[in-house]
């Protein structure tokens, strides 16, 4: 069913998250033109939400967007920052509570599981396995071996390690003939290493991190939401097990995506956020916060180099600049825009880019604190310009070195 304005907009109530808003008392009203648009008033009083179909132009903060465009933006095909900076999205009044609404709201969640075609997901995670297994779905069939059948939705959920085989064979959306012995060691193996995608945002690679980071010696269970978000994370000494979904009667901890990333380089303290209200907690605080002691920081130079980019500015340098830099460091994306004097950095890749730099996490770090010369390494081609070069040449000029 194609998305409305209205559908979007009378789903709030639903995702509102009250313990985010407790004693906040402010309006956001959103002017959505075209066809389709109308008049939304977001109210929120001490965590309660009330949505009304009307104008308040006196409200906390004004949004001004176009119908195709808010829908755009819902569907996540249409990133907020780029909206903000091309004009589609208009925005008056307390801008800093535009940033943090969203924040108030559990993200609609996704149905379906990893988005790998059968074709490419089934046979990897059989040679995983390594077991004697023949997976047939429809007319197509992958692997030698005692056969399992089922339609597609069963045996991706199964073979990506997210559901177990046993209530599926009982009702029939599976068949297996063969040895019950097979079926559970390759149970055993896709359970222990599920096939998950996580949200390209700062909190979703982290989250992807995890597992590489474990550092064993935990036992137990934790269900972590991450913007709403459910993730079970099952620990043993001797490794983490991660799989989408809720955790019954179990410690529970909630986090933004944002305060999840900076949790894991280290820049946010589990009691300190929960004191400020930052996140949710259900159990034993200790014991959660034991967990986080089995984890190695997710350390990238590379990213601290780029967030600090704002405190380095040199206005006086930029003069009348205005320019949209994107960097690509290995895997890491972040966008740079300089306008009026000020500069901003944003945790993702935005594209078009007036420029574009890419280059190794090591190479990077190196011409910033000056032990690569830049034209050397533009020369041998460890880093990359696409777009303008001597633009690239006066945003560097922008900035202080950064302090050793």
């Amino acid at each position: 069913m194609a998305l409305t304005v209205d559908g979007i907009f009378s789903l709030m109530p639903e995702l509102f998250l009250a313990e985010k808003a407790q004693g906040l008392t402010v309006s956001v009203y959103y002017q959505v033109t075209g066809e389709g648009g109308g008049d939304y008033a977001c109210l929120i009083e001490n965590g309660a939400f009330t949505l009304k179909r009307e104008a308040k132009p006196d409200a906390t903060s004004v949004v001004v967007i176009g119908a195709e465009d808010w829908i755009a933006l819902s569907e996540g095909k249409l990133d907020p920052m780029q909206a903000f900076m091309t004009g589609k999205l208009k925005g008056t009044g307390d801008l800093g509570l535009l940033q943090k609404f969203p924040k108030f709201f559990k993200k609609p969640q996704k149905q379906g599981g990893p988005v790998k075609a059968l074709k490419d997901l089934v046979p990897a995670r059989l040679a995983a396995a390594g077991a004697g297994l023949k997976v047939t779905v429809g007319s197509d069939s992958w692997g030698e071996g005692a056969e399992l059948s089922g339609d597609e939705a069963t045996v991706r959920t199964l073979v990506c390690g997210l559901s177990e085989p046993g209530p599926a064979l009982l009702g029939g959306q599976l068949r297996f003939s063969g040895d019950m012995a097979v079926l559970r060691r390759a149970w055993e193996t896709w359970s222990a290493e599920p096939e998950i995608t996580f949200p390209s945002t700062p909190g979703g690679k982290a989250l992807a991190t995890l597992r590489k980071r474990y550092k064993g010696g935990a036992a137990g269970s934790l269900e972590l939401k991450v913007d709403g978000v459910p993730y079970r994370l099952d620990f043993s000494p001797e490794g983490l097990a991660i799989r989408p979904g809720e955790l019954e009667g179990g410690p529970s901890l909630g986090i933004s995506d944002a305060d999840f990333a900076a949790l894991n380089v280290g820049k946010l303290n589990l009691v300190a956020a929960l004191l400020a209200g930052s996140l949710s907690l259900k159990g034993d605080l200790s014991r959660i916060a034991a967990y986080t002691a089995h984890f190695d920081a997710d350390v990238n130079p590379a990213q601290g180099l780029l967030e600090s980019m704002p405190e380095r500015f040199l206005a006086e340098k930029a003069g009348d600049l205005e320019a949209c830099v994107g960097y690509q460091i290995d895997d890491l994306g972040y966008t740079l825009f300089i306008r009026h004097g000020a500069c901003m950095v944003y945790p993702r890749l935005l594209k078009p880019c007036d420029t574009l730099l890419k280059a190794k996490v090591d190479d990077f770090v190196a011409l910033n604190t000056g032990t690569l010369n830049a034209q050397e390494a533009f020369m041998t081609g460890k880093i990359q310009i696409e777009g303008d070069p001597m633009l690239m040449q006066r945003v560097a000029k922008c900035f202080k070195r950064p302090q050793p």
